[in-house]
């Protein structure tokens, strides 16, 4: 073969190879081109659902394409985070996880089917503001003046939680530890009966979703007395913030987008790009205020790192309260 002919047949190798390319960049840039699965690991009706149901939409709309919401509650949530880590990572199973998820769970099972570096981390979106209140016949108008009642009277108050191990538990547990009080507590199966609790005065306090307790707090059921977070809340500016007394207990509750670890970075770069561009518009941030949730856009790289950080200190709250569920 002469040496021309091979320079000829390299050169149409080599425009072959690149062609190729180019239809694979092509093909990644299509994404998304079939529907969507958006796993939520609580049932229908939960705050989290809700939430889910609002991305979906959204991302409905930008995309052109179905996102359809599948609800897996189960195992403190790792039944559905499970499955997703288990799904191919293409960028067609995301699923929307919370601290609990991905800072919590796994540390409340002796052997785990799930762990926190299984998923990826897409997009923060945002805090959810927790309260704590109180019945009003507890002598506390706040923070200082509770830990004072429960000082004075050690185990002879309660508090209640939605379920032992979750945020509203250990961040109470965090706050009685510091402050050498104690309590007893009472855990329900979700925040409906331990709130109709709280409010009939069989139990005296507990932290609650924002979302659940507002309504019942303009109508006097229940006192508040902080909130989490390092802002107070805008509809009630006289209640302190936590971290106003307890500056380092600034862990909050928080939802987010995750996907299986191995999912591609041009696939977790565009899902993050287009929900941060939705928290950025108006409608849907008073939308999510109205959900007592603060859009909170993130990059990648940030949000990660807050895992990583919210997971370690979670992992310890948990061993000091002894909380397990297995």
């Amino acid at each position: 073969m002469s040496s021309a002919l091979q320079r000829r047949r390299l050169v149409g190798l080599a425009g072959a190879w690149a062609a190729a390319q180019g239809g694979g960049a092509a093909a990644q840039g299509a994404y998304p081109d079939r529907p969507i699965r958006l796993v939520v690991p609580f049932p229908p009706g939960a705050l989290t659902d809700a939430l889910g149901r609002v991305v979906a939409d959204r991302l409905r709309e930008r995309f052109q394409q179905p996102v359809v919401v599948d609800n897996r509650p189960g195992a403190s949530t790792l039944l559905g985070a499970t499955q997703v880590a288990k799904a191919a990572p293409d960028g067609y199973t995301l699923m929307v996880a919370t601290s609990t998820t991905l800072g919590i769970a796994p540390a409340l099972f002796s052997n785990p089917a799930f762990r926190i570096t299984d998923l990826t981390g897409v997009a923060m979106i945002g805090a959810v503001t927790l309260f704590l209140v109180s019945h009003p016949a507890v002598p506390a108008t706040d923070v200082p003046t509770l830990m004072a009642a429960l000082r004075a009277k050690p185990d002879s108050y309660t508090y209640a939680s939605p379920g032992n191990g979750t945020i509203h538990h250990l961040v109470m547990e965090m706050l009685c530890r510091q402050e050498n009080a104690r309590a007893q507590h009472v855990p329900y199966q979700g925040s409906g009966p331990a709130l109709t609790d709280v409010m009939s005065g069989r139990v005296d306090f507990m932290w609650i979703d924002a979302t659940v307790v507002v309504q019942h707090i303009h109508a006097r059921r229940v006192r508040p007395l902080a909130v989490t977070g390092a802002r107070r809340a805008r509809a009630f500016p006289d209640v302190a913030a936590l971290t106003e007394t307890h500056p380092d207990i600034d862990l909050v509750a928080w939802q987010s987008i995750a996907a299986p670890a191995a999912t591609s970075a041009p696939i977790v770069a565009r899902l993050n790009a287009e929900i941060n561009a939705m928290l950025g518009e108006p409608e849907l941030r008073n939308r999510l205020a109205d959900m007592g949730v603060d859009a909170n856009p993130m990059s990648v790289e940030a949000f990660n790192a807050l895992i990583r950080k919210d997971a370690s200190r979670w992992a310890e709250a948990v061993r000091q309260s002894g909380a397990k569920v297995d």
